[in-house]
């Protein structure tokens, strides 16, 4: 992945792209069926992610860039928690 701006996503190779899919669905044991997105007249499913991330199409493209922002999304989730999990509950002090 390259570094980029903070406002900047940073989009995942292909690769990273197809194992993050294939993450989904055999670790979190996403239905193939379910629907991933939906625009105008075509709707994709998760089992259709890959072969559009192989073959380089320009709905690949759209997708390895949706999979990438909802990635970054996550990251942004979950350092946001736990920040405020630090203001909530500070770890204790050392009194030695």
């Amino acid at each position: 992945m390259e570094e980029q701006g903070q406002d900047e996503i940073t989009l995942l190779t292909r690769e990273e792209g197809i194992a993050e899919v294939r993450r989904w669905l055999d670790a979190e044991k996403v239905d193939p069926e379910k629907i991933f997105a939906t625009f105008g007249e075509t709707t994709i499913r998760y089992k259709d992610l890959i072969p559009n991330l192989e073959g380089e199409t320009p709905d690949g493209k759209l997708l390895l860039f949706a999979i990438s922002r909802g990635r970054a999304m996550k990251r942004t989730r979950d350092q946001e928690m736990e920040a405020l999990l630090q203001i909530i509950a500070p770890p204790p002090k050392d009194e030695t």
